[in-house]
């Protein structure tokens, strides 16, 4: 049995999740925010995994603006063969106007960013900071029991991994992410055999990366959260509410479902 590293992120908002999608199989219908979220999340992290690619060849950094704008216009015709599985069942096209005049307002904020990091440290050196080694790299371990795939590595005196976040960032990390970056770069630590002190956690809607150390607790977490899923997986029920938190229940989507059981 091998736990996917984004169910840490989903026993970390809920242990009820995983008993409802695994082992009794719910699917909520999705909602329009769920639908703006899977759209704004394809957008938000080809943006982020293509950014090396809009400074390239630049000759002054006011050009960037224009290709941050041309490459959203070719990401929005790429979505659909990106990312088919998740749209498949809805009409996305209805759901671009909005997505992208949100979207539109945090390219802004990109274009500062990626202004100010090339006069800052050059236009070669941004490029190398910006380029990724893997894209979207599978991974696992039968020794471990996990599997999952990461975002996006660099590669620079060590690797170091990235897990690219489209939705609201807290003031630090979100435990949850902090944990699936923690996973990966165990994965990696194995696979590699190499030490792996930190990675990043990227918030693209505020762009910004957030540093995550790999320290001992987290290791500790993450086996230990990995434990808790295979106990459900083998029959172990979870609490309802067990987090406590009301915000969570009502913007779960398996909340319907989980009460009634």
């Amino acid at each position: 049995m091998k736990i996917h590293v984004s169910s840490l992120n989903e026993y970390s908002f809920c242990p009820r999740c995983i008993y409802l999608r695994h082992i009794l199989k719910v699917t909520p219908e999705k909602s329009i925010d769920q639908i703006l979220g899977i759209i704004g999340h394809g957008i938000r992290k080809e943006l982020s995994l293509r950014q090396y690619r809009m400074i390239s060849g630049i000759k002054s950094v006011d050009e960037i603006q224009n290709r941050l704008l041309d490459e959203l216009d070719k990401i929005i015709i790429d979505l659909p063969f990106i990312y088919r599985e998740k749209f498949e069942g809805f009409d996305y096209s209805q759901y671009i106007p909005q997505i992208k005049s949100e979207i539109l307002r945090e390219i802004n904020v990109l274009n500062e960013k990626l202004c100010g990091m090339i006069e800052e440290l050059g236009l070669q050196r941004s490029l190398e900071l910006l380029t990724p080694w893997k894209v979207e790299f599978t991974i696992k371990s039968d020794e471990l029991k996990l599997s999952g795939r990461i975002d996006k590595i660099m590669k620079f005196d060590t690797l170091i991994p990235y897990e690219i976040k489209t939705g609201d960032a807290s003031e630090d990390v979100w435990e949850g992410d902090r944990l699936q970056l923690g996973a990966y770069a165990i994965l990696l630590e194995e696979k590699f055999d190499t030490l792996i002190p930190y990675g990043y956690v990227e918030y693209t809607r505020i762009h910004e990366k957030r540093p995550v150390l790999i320290t001992e607790q987290l290791r500790r977490r993450v086996i230990n959260t990995r434990d808790n899923i295979i106990d459900i997986l083998n029959g172990k029920i979870p609490e309802i509410c067990s987090h406590g938190s009301g915000a969570k229940c009502d913007a779960c989507g398996y909340k319907e479902e989980c009460y009634k059981i």
